[in-house]
C-alpha cells in the first residue's frame, strides 16, 4: 500500500487555508513576535479539521508507523499550524499507541532535524504530547525525557522540563527534574532558563521548600527573569529578599 504523505500533507494545508482568517494570524505573530509564520487557524478548528481530514481519507487504519510518519512530517513544514496539526495528530490518535521508546527516539529526531525552531511549538509539543506520554508509562520515561537536558539542541533541552509543567504536583519525579533544571541553568541560552523558572514556579504551587533550596543553591546560574518566574507565587518578603540577595551577587561578579 502506498502512502503518499506528501500528497495528504499539500492537501490539509488547503484546508487550513480555507479556515484561516487574517485576524487570527495577525494576533498570533505578534504574541509570537515573528518567531514562525502562521496561516491564521484556531486550535479547535485545526482538531476539528484533522479528525475529520483523518477519517476521509481512511488514515485510521493505516499500521500505527505508517500514522506517526506522518504526523513526523508535519513537523517538517515551516508554518506553525502545520507543525501544530503533527502535535494534535499525536496526542489524539498515537501517544499511548506505539512504544514509549520508540516514540521518544522519533521525537529527538525532529529536533535534531530542526523542524522545532521556537518555543511555541516547543511547549504545544511538550504539554499536549510528552507531558501525557510520561504520565502514561511512569519513571522510565520521566528519567528518559529528563535526560534530553544535555542534548546539543536548545529545544530538546528545554523540553527536559517544560514536559512537566502539568506534573509538578508528583513528587517522585522532582530529582529528574532537579538534575535537568541544573544542567539547564548553566546554558547561556534564554530559553533554557526560562524553563526552569516556569517549571520551579509550578513546583512551587505544591512544594515551597524545594524550590527555595534549588534556588538557595543555585542563584548564580539564574537569570533575573528566569529567577523572578520562580518565584512568582511566594510572598512579597521572601521573594523580596532572594531578589535583592540576587541583584547583590551579580553586581560582585561584574568586573
Amino acid at each position: 500500500m502506498p502512502f503518499d504523505y506528501d500528497k495528504l500533507i499539500y492537501g490539509y494545508q488547503k484546508l487550513l487555508d480555507s479556515e484561516a482568517t487574517q485576524k487570527t494570524q495577525q494576533w498570533w505573530e505578534r504574541y509570537l513576535k515573528g518567531v514562525i509564520r502562521f496561516r491564521g487557524v484556531g486550535i479547535p478548528k485545526n482538531r476539528e479539521l484533522l479528525t475529520t481530514w483523518r477519517e476521509r481519507h481512511g488514515i485510521d487504519t493505516w499500521p500505527l508507523e505508517n500514522q506517526l510518519e506522518l504526523a513526523l512530517r508535519f513537523f517538517s513544514q515551516p508554518v506553525a499550524e502545520d507543525k501544530l496539526a503533527g502535535i494534535l495528530f499525536i496526542q489524539n490518535f498515537l501517544y499511548d499507541k506505539l512504544p514509549w521508546r520508540t516514540l521518544l527516539r522519533r521525537y529527538s529526531e525532529v529536533y535534531e532535524k530542526g523542524w522545532i525552531f521556537d518555543w511555541n511549538t516547543c511547549d504545544w509539543f511538550c504539554v499536549r504530547v510528552l507531558g501525557p506520554t510520561i504520565e502514561e508509562v511512569g519513571d522510565e520515561c520521566a528519567r528518559a525525557v529528563a535526560s534530553w537536558s544535555r542534548a546539543a539542541n536548545l529545544w530538546q533541552a528545554r523540553s527536559s522540563v517544560v514536559s512537566f509543567v502539568n506534573l509538578a504536583a508528583e513528587e517522585a519525579y522532582r530529582p529528574y527534574i532537579e538534575e535537568a533544571c541544573a544542567v539547564l541553568l548553566g546554558r547561556d541560552e534564554r530559553f533554557a532558563k526560562t524553563a526552569v523558572g516556569w517549571i520551579l514556579r509550578e513546583i512551587s504551587k505544591h512544594d515551597g521548600a524545594f524550590v527555595i533550596s534549588f534556588v538557595d543553591r543555585h542563584l548564580n546560574l539564574f537569570s533575573k527573569e528566569s529567577l523572578g518566574n520562580a518565584l512568582k507565587y511566594f510572598d512579597g518578603q521572601r521573594k523580596q529578599a532572594c531578589l535583592q540577595e540576587f541583584a547583590l551577587l551579580k553586581r560582585s561578579q561584574s568586573p
